[in-house]
């Protein structure tokens, strides 16, 4: 079982003071419990049984000293020995060539590209699920975002349905599945009729919750929905949902 250290802290302001820096060669992930990037890098950390340490970060009122690792201030960022990786794909691809085991990224060129336009095509799911989920009433987000979202979808159907499974990376899962879920597990929170309209779809998401991966860093639905509700109502503090002190 992998360990996470932090995950259950509260996030961390503006005002406040720049962590120690971690021990020797122990993985530090910089991230917001919510934020489906960061969930990118978590579900491969524990993929390959990297025990890892998190500072959570409140994107609302992000910590000045945080800049210093990111002079954008995104989410998530992975350090190890004063060395820096920004970007959940970025650094996600860093772990799984770092860290022995299984390796998650596929070794046939082709398979790799087509996983890749995948991924290009599932962004119109990604698009469509924030559309939906922050946008406003008043400018038609609710109607655009779930049909953005099925555009997406399509795409995943389509491949799940022309490609030995029942996983994107073949029997198990890999990199691809790990970029790709935590958007669907969003999805499958706030709108699910949306997958049960696609077979296939259905049956991958509902595959993946057997994933020890996945349930190890598995966000209830009642969570999602929390924090999407507090986010929009502009409560800065949505993130500390259900984490502790």
């Amino acid at each position: 079982m992998v360990a996470e250290k932090g995950g259950n802290s509260k996030h961390l302001r503006q005002d406040s003071k720049d962590p120690e820096a971690a021990e020797n060669d122990v993985v530090r992930v910089y991230g917001m419990k919510f934020c489906p990037f960061t969930h990118r890098l978590k579900l491969v950390l524990a993929a390959k049984g990297v025990d890892y340490e998190i500072i959570n970060i409140n994107l609302q009122s992000k910590p000045s000293w945080y800049f210093k690792r990111d002079p954008e201030g995104k989410i998530p960022t992975l350090e190890q020995n004063g060395n820096l990786v920004m970007g959940s794909d970025v650094a996600s691809a860093y772990v799984d060539a770092m860290y022995p085991g299984k390796q998650l990224v596929t070794t046939d060129p082709l398979k790799a590209a087509h996983e890749k336009m995948l991924l290009e095509q599932w962004a119109k799911s990604i698009t469509g699920y924030h559309n939906y989920a922050f946008g406003k009433d008043d400018n038609n987000d609710k109607i655009i975002g779930p049909m953005k979202v099925k555009e997406g979808f399509e795409k995943v159907e389509k491949y799940l349905k022309e490609n030995e499974g029942p996983f994107i990376c073949g029997s198990e899962p890999g990199l691809t599945d790990y970029i790709l879920y935590p958007h669907l597990e969003r999805i499958g929170a706030l709108i699910p009729l949306v997958i049960t309209q696609f077979d296939h779809v259905k049956a991958y998401y509902d595959k993946m919750q057997d994933d020890p991966a996945v349930q190890a860093c598995r966000i209830s639905d009642e969570q999602h929905r929390d924090f999407i509700h507090r986010a929009c109502a502009g409560d800065i503090d949505a993130c500390d949902i259900g984490v502790g002190k």
